[in-house]
């Protein structure tokens, strides 16, 4: 019975055994992770980049705008000094500004009966002056037509 008891069969002892695929995952899980920070940084810069660049182009308008506004300020001052130097140049063209300027500034008077003098001319300078009668200016431009055709 002793020699039942005795085994001579040498113990088998497990031992667990190191999983080498996992610590590879692992590295491929840490990188995919980094892959995949970079990527959201990069959206998140180009993203930022864009806001910066629309911000930027509304800034532009907005000075624009400004520019724009003040420029119609300017020209409606100028056309109301335009519509001043208007009236002013009608007031000093009128003749009886002129007049009143010619008796009072310069001492001038009306000329009297005494002062005028009157100028004959022949009756030959008044008809060259003057043309022809009507019908003969008709027969012109008719045979000038009439040469056309």
């Amino acid at each position: 019975m002793l020699a039942r008891e005795l085994s001579y069969y040498p113990e088998q002892t497990y031992e667990p055994k190191k999983k080498i695929r996992k610590t590879k995952r692992k590295v491929h899980k840490k990188n995919t992770d980094n892959i995949f920070k970079y990527a959201a940084l990069i959206v998140a810069l180009v993203v930022l980049a864009i806001s910066i660049l629309i911000l930027s182009r509304y800034a532009n308008i907005t000075a624009i705008r400004q520019e724009i506004t003040q420029l119609e300020r300017e020209k409606l001052e100028l056309e109301k000094v335009k519509m001043n130097l208007i009236a002013d140049l009608e007031g000093i063209k009128s003749s009886v500004k002129i007049e009143e300027d010619a008796i009072n500034k310069l001492g001038m008077n009306y000329p009297t009966e005494e002062q005028i003098v009157y100028v004959s001319i022949g009756e030959d300078i008044i008809e060259r002056a003057g043309g022809t009668d009507r019908g003969a200016r008709f027969r012109n431009i008719f045979s000038i037509f009439s040469k056309f055709l």
